[in-house]
């Protein structure tokens, strides 16, 4: 099935018909890309090349540079943006360097397990 023909059976369902307000195909844009203001960990950008990650998006980057300097961070961006990335770094260059820290991730299951209910 095309994107297109899924948008259009996604318009006349019965469920979701009357929720989609606008649809809009906007034009494709150029990735922008950027460094952090302090290299990554040398392991850190090896596994990353070994996962085809060369580059890293500019709000991948501006979230790691805030949250490095301790700051806290909201990323809001579409699906498969590489919001993970995001978070992972920091914490996994955080390790690397200090192996006695540890890492408490929070994620929102009951609004998400809601949400793929309906």
């Amino acid at each position: 099935m095309t994107i297109t023909r899924f948008l259009e059976e996604l318009k006349h369902s019965a469920y979701y018909g009357d929720q989609i307000v606008r649809a809009e195909r906007l034009p494709e844009r150029e990735a922008c890309y950027a460094e952090p203001r302090d290299p990554l960990h040398p392991a850190m950008k090896s596994t990353l090349e070994t996962l085809g990650i060369a580059q890293l998006y500019t709000h991948q980057v501006a979230a790691i540079d805030q949250i490095r300097a301790g700051k806290h961070v909201v990323v809001v961006t579409s699906t498969a943006s590489g919001k993970t990335i995001c978070y992972n770094v920091p914490v996994l260059e955080t390790m690397l360097t200090d192996p006695t820290c540890r890492a408490l991730y929070l994620f929102p299951t009951k609004a998400l397990a809601q949400d793929q209910l309906r």
